[in-house]
């Protein structure tokens, strides 16, 4: 008995959509581990809920960077950000100064700051 190859086209679609599906799924977070960390390093600079009063510095609950990729904000978390134009001259060291965050840390941290504009 010979397999036909459309068969082998469909299978392969089948196996490709499932493995998109397992990372995409692999890379949420869980924004009740991220609000803990969001509160024990970010909130002195972001704020609590993401409402901050300094200049310059994102405010999450109007969903100020929130355009960006999860890649992305990942990236500034762990290497800092050094803006020249801030009007509090401030800069946001790696990790926000806190310890070493690892990925699913960070992940969790994000899908936490996307809830914020939804308080």
């Amino acid at each position: 008995m010979r397999i036909k190859p459309k068969y082998f086209i469909i299978l392969g679609s089948i196996l490709f959509t499932l493995s998109i599906a397992q990372s995409t799924i692999a890379a949420v977070g869980n924004p009740a581990e991220g609000a803990r960390t969001f509160d024990s390093i970010c909130s002195s600079c972001h704020g609590d809920k993401g409402v901050t009063e300094i200049p310059g510095i994102p405010i999450f609950s109007k969903g100020e960077r929130m355009s960006k990729t999860d890649e992305q904000l990942k990236k500034s978390i762990k290497n800092g950000v050094n803006n020249p134009n801030n009007p509090a001259g401030m800069t946001m060291p790696p990790h926000g100064g806190g310890p070493e965050l690892n990925d699913k840390q960070l992940s969790d941290v994000i899908a936490y700051i996307r809830t914020l504009k939804k308080q």
